[in-house]
């Protein structure tokens, strides 16, 4: 079905705005190399052209798709997210040590609305000035949507089924940019086709309802589409193409969403204060908790699994040959990281280079300034390899009387996340057998705690994504968007919320089974989890932290559930002590000059420090030495300021 000619409405809205959309009469540098695939055209010279160009021929139409696919968000590049960093270190799992770090307007507590016109210093941007960063806006790519469903007919050399597919995949790109700014603004303007300049818009933010039909609606077009596969035929060349099941599976997320707390509650999780027209509070709000929402979630992901399972079960999690924590460690890999493999529902691909519209892949540079290390909290939050839950929390900040190694048989998960102190390692790590991660140890003969920009600050370096310097380089780099894991737990989250605990157990130990973990509610008896909601929910969190890390999940997780309460706890960084033979803290200086164990010396004994992290306060922490300035404005962020001022409808949310 057309969308276009299923909306009936009576406005659009945001039109050529500061840049952020093209005008019908010409389009620039629409030609730049996205990498679909490993088969993808050329990289051309970017020029204007005109609608008339483009839609000319089938290459120039394809192109311009492509455009659009540099445009999805990716967190790993600099156009995707805060520049350098990373959203998690907005979290408890991660903490910037970066001295000159962008998410200053953050940690300090003082960005503003007006912050929202540069979006290099923002995790998500309103709109899209000139570029860099800032084309992570989502209205240039919805008005360059429109315009090619509204022109792709005209193209003389695509059969009728070549253009329904691309048809398909343009809508799944609108509503996952759609889905990406609801997540960061909640209820926005309708943008139902592109625009001229003539044309009178009302951009009034719909509500969270509203919003969400209509991106279900772009959702529903993608599936109507007849030549849109299921999956992609064809890995080698066109890996990354968006797909019906793409579409299946963005319902999942996008029902799961707006069922959560943060809008779906009994009331609204802050009340406007400013007087500003076209103030409505179901833009931030269900109206009230609908336990239908969640029905409807349950439902998207049912649908999912039915379709998948018509089409063969193509999307299926990546499982382990073997039952060793090698075999564990590599599907996982190649679950978040690996391209075009049934794990993967969306994934993204970085651009080759500065002038790819998507940016350079920048793990290593988020790595290297030590934008966003690992805290001691994520640490624990990975359970022991038999399934358990981390059971050494009274061992930190003692002398360790029963010589505890905090780092051994734990969730496989941990080892591919995180580099961490460990003997005999499976896999080296920069040819070594060992991560000797105690001060003086043989990762970090420099180590010096009061150094910013220092990716062993906090003695747990990043390894997922960037594993062994330069191991990147040997396999083509992509943002694993959403992937089957997610839609495992999104459907163990709708049936605990809908009552079917046991029945939640079961797919959340389908994603943990692929580790070799054991059974999460016969692992930890002490939770009652078939029983008890509320834990259920805690041990979800704890897990999809341990699944998602680094990938743009745990910022989302938190809101939606509206967890102040772990926003405003301090986070802690580790100390690895070696003991002497007395017992006690062994100083550096005694290793006779050998950083590194002696030949066929035994692992030592250690004792663990937990020290809170002081480089980057945030405001936010409530500790000893500070109250916490949190408040509740920053479950949704800010609207452009300059873009409410145009005075086409537009409203700020509440507490900005």
């Amino acid at each position: 079905m057309n969308l276009i000619k299923k909306l009936k409405i009576k406005t659009a809205t945001i039109i050529c705005v500061a840049g952020t959309m093209i005008g019908m009469g010409s389009v620039s540098s629409c030609v730049d190399d996205i990498n679909v695939g490993n088969g993808f055209l050329d990289k051309q010279p970017g020029v204007d052209v005109t609608v008339d160009t483009i839609f000319a021929k089938g290459e120039n139409a394809k192109r311009f798709l492509w455009h659009m696919y540099g445009a999805m968000h990716n967190p790993f590049t600099y156009t995707g997210a805060v520049w350098y960093s990373h959203p998690d270190a907005l979290t408890d799992i991660c903490q910037s040590y970066c001295g000159w770090h962008n998410l200053g307007k953050y940690y300090g507590g003082d960005l503003t609305e007006t912050d929202q016109d540069n979006g290099g210093f923002v995790k998500f941007p309103f709109i899209a000035n000139g570029d860099g960063n800032a084309r992570a806006g989502i209205w240039r790519t919805i008005r360059e949507g429109w315009i090619f469903i509204e022109n792709i007919n005209r193209v003389p050399d695509l059969n009728e089924s070549e253009k329904s597919q691309l048809r398909g995949e343009v809508y799944v790109i609108m509503a996952s940019r759609y889905l990406d700014a609801f997540r960061n603004f909640g209820g926005l303007p309708k943008v139902d086709r592109s625009f001229l300049a003539a044309d009178i818009v009302d951009g009034k933010r719909m509500s969270v309802i509203e919003t969400a039909e209509f991106i279900d609606e772009l959702i529903q077009a993608a599936i109507d589409e007849p030549g849109l596969p299921f999956f992609v035929q064809d890995q080698a060349t066109n890996s990354g193409r968006l797909t019906k099941g793409s579409a299946y599976g963005l319902r999942v997320r996008l029902w799961n969403f707006v069922a959560s707390p943060l809008f779906n509650s009994d009331k609204p999780y802050l009340e406007f204060t400013r007087n500003e027209e076209n103030q409505d509070i179901n833009q931030i709000w269900t109206g009230g908790y609908k336990s239908e929402l969640w029905q409807k979630a349950l439902k998207a992901c049912e649908d999912f699994f039915q379709a998948n399972s018509a089409n063969g079960n193509y999307f299926a999690l990546v499982q382990p040959t073997g039952n060793g924590e090698q075999d564990y460690c590599n599907a996982f890999r190649a679950a978040y990281w690996f391209r075009g493999n049934s794990e993967k529902v969306i994934e993204v691909h970085a651009g080759p280079g500065t002038d790819a519209w998507n940016g350079d892949w920048n793990v290593e540079g988020m790595d290297e300034f030590g934008m966003a290390l690992f805290t001691l909290e994520y640490m624990e939050m990975f359970g022991m390899a038999d399934g358990r839950n981390f059971p050494y929390d009274g061992v930190f900040n003692t002398d360790n009387p029963n010589n505890v190694d905090i780092f051994v048989n734990r969730d496989p998960r941990l080892y591919e996340t995180m580099v961490v102190n460990r003997n005999n390692l499976v896999e080296q790590y920069q040819g070594l057998s060992s991560t000797e991660m105690w001060q003086g140890g043989n990762v970090d003969q420099t180590f010096n705690p009061a150094v910013t920009d220092n990716p062993w600050s906090t003695r747990m370096k990043l390894f997922k994504y960037l594993r062994d310097n330069g191991y990147a380089a040997y396999y083509p780099t992509n943002y694993a968007y959403l992937r089957m894991a997610d839609i495992h737990l999104c459907y163990a989250e709708a049936l605990a919320q809908t009552g079917n605990l046991q029945k939640a157990c079961d797919e959340m130990n389908k994603v943990r089974a692929r580790v070799g973990l054991g059974k999460v509610e016969v692992m930890n008896p002490e939770l009652n989890l078939t029983t008890n909601k509320d834990n259920f929910i805690e041990q979800l969190l704890k897990e999809r932290a341990c699944e998602f890390g680094y990938e743009d999940s745990r910022w989302y997780d938190l809101i939606r559930y509206k967890r102040s309460d772990i926003f405003k706890k301090q986070v802690h960084q580790l100390r690895v002590w070696r003991k002497d033979a007395n017992g006690n803290k062994m100083n550096p200086a005694d290793y006779n000059g050998n950083t590194s164990l002696e030949p066929g010396e035994p692992w030592p004994n250690c004792i663990y420090e937990k020290i809170p992290c002081t480089n980057n306060i945030r405001v936010w922490w409530d500790t000893d030495n500070q109250t916490s300035k949190w408040t509740d404005k920053w479950y949704l962020s800010p609207i452009s300021r300059d873009e409410i001022n145009k005075g086409y409808g537009l409203n700020q949310n509440p507490g900005w």
